[in-house]
């Protein structure tokens, strides 16, 4: 294997053994091969992947398709039934984070334990302690049993020991940060901070606009098979025009170009009081909720100047406008803001950040401040459209919150033109 190849992955596959009842495996057992009391099931076929150091590639594929089977291949948890995997340097895997704890040992006593099974030694466990400790912030119990932690706190400890390790693999699967409020910020930027140093990143997920921010290169597996390989751009096209042919899509997750599930509590999700004329968010956080965090306080949608939920206007003609009320963590950058148009079927045609245009926004000593967007001759073609409005770090990467939909847009004009968009152009000799 070349010197700057991190991964290798030669002509792999993986095969489970299902049995319908436990019995069934004391009887394949007892009747040394003579009848087969199971069922074949091929999660993996022939995948063949090389990573070079420091590259990142992101994984695409429907439930199913064998991305987590080959997280945990490459992270060492389970085996191939055949080819060969390779990985060089140390692994840190976010994957089933804590699954490795004694419930009855202290979380102190597990940092040790899970460390050491990370490939850290006493001396090298001894020296990160206090750091590992702090980032957990879970106070005294991390001198409790493990099994008398919240989820949260459990999550907190085992995501704290798995990036602590200095990497240079690092495997995610599904999200690229864990918790909620200042600690979802902090293991954000902790991920963001393992890449920048060089490490080689596998970073599986259904939001594909996480995979187009942070990957140079994507897999698209499906049904256990290699369907594309190659550059971010050529790759998520394809795999986003396999989604817009299956039918009933689900509301998109925050500012992705598909339909997964609907997604956890901690990506942000929020409730609203749907108003006709004005949407506002319930149950305002107090300022001490906000470390390290922003959320939505109320947004208002206007089209011609008329406020609600459900609106109508012109293809071309109308003017949208959107204002963001947010609280924030004055300590941190100012947010980013940004308006999101979709589909009543969730695929997004259009978004904007404020990023993109301007500065941070103006706030009040403590972290208070208003977004405002406005769109001039909105140039979507009729039809019904939903708007959605988000709020997210100040590199406009990682999400704090987001209402989608937040309002409904109904559209029409006189022309024929099919499409999403209106285009402007001329005919006429060349």
């Amino acid at each position: 294997m070349s010197s700057d190849i991190a991964i290798d992955v030669k002509n792999v596959s993986k095969s489970y053994r299902l049995y319908q009842k436990p019995s069934d495996r004391l009887k394949q057992l007892a009747g040394f091969g003579k009848r087969q009391y199971y069922k074949d099931f091929t999660a993996l076929t022939d995948i063949i992947l090389s990573l070079k150091k420091g590259e990142v590639l992101g994984i695409v594929g429907a439930n199913g398709a064998g991305k987590s089977t080959l997280l945990q291949l490459i992270a060492g948890t389970i085996r191939p039934t055949t080819g060969t995997v390779n990985a060089v340097g140390r692994v840190a895997a976010l994957l089933e984070l804590g699954s490795g704890f004694n419930p009855e040992f202290t979380g102190r006593e597990n940092i040790y334990l899970n460390a050491a099974t990370l490939g850290l030694g006493k001396k090298e466990i001894d020296t990160r302690l206090d750091e590992i400790i702090a980032f957990a912030d879970i106070g005294i119990h991390i001198d409790q049993p493990v099994k008398t932690y919240s989820s949260g706190m459990h999550v907190r400890l085992a995501f704290s020991i798995a990036t602590s390790v200095e990497p240079d693999i690092l495997i995610v699967d599904e999200a690229l940060s864990v918790g909620d409020g200042a600690f979802a910020r902090r293991s954000f930027d902790r991920i963001m901070k393992i890449k920048e140093q060089g490490a080689t990143v596998l970073f599986c997920s259904h939001t594909l606009f996480h995979i187009e921010y942070f990957c140079d290169r994507a897999l698209w597996l499906h049904q256990g098979a290699v369907q594309l390989l190659g550059p971010v751009a050529q790759v998520l096209p394809r795999y986003q025009e396999y989604l817009d042919g299956k039918t009933d899509p689900i509301a998109p997750a925050a500012l992705q170009n598909t339909s997964p599930p609907t997604p956890p509590s901690n990506t942000g999700d929020i409730d609203v009081a749907l108003d006709p004329a004005h949407l506002s968010v319930a149950d305002a956080s107090s300022p001490a909720q906000l470390e390290g965090h922003a959320r939505i306080e109320a947004v208002s949608i206007l089209l011609d100047g008329v406020e609600g939920k459900d609106l109508s206007g012109t293809s071309g003609v109308s003017n949208l406008v959107m204002k963001i009320s947010f609280k924030s963590d004055s300590l941190q950058p100012a947010p980013t803001a940004a308006l999101v148009l979709s589909t009543e079927g969730g695929r997004i045609l259009t978004s904007h950040f404020s990023s993109s245009t301007q500065g941070q926004f103006a706030r009040d000593p403590a972290g208070n401040g208003v977004a405002e967007v406005r769109v001039d001759n909105i140039p979507l073609n009729k039809g019904r459209f939903r708007v959605g409005a988000y709020l997210l770090c100040e590199k406009g990467s990682h999400v704090y919150q987001w209402i989608d939909p937040v309002a409904h847009l109904t559209l029409d004009h006189e022309g024929t033109n099919p499409g999403f968009f209106l285009m402007t152009a001329q005919w006429g000799k060349a």
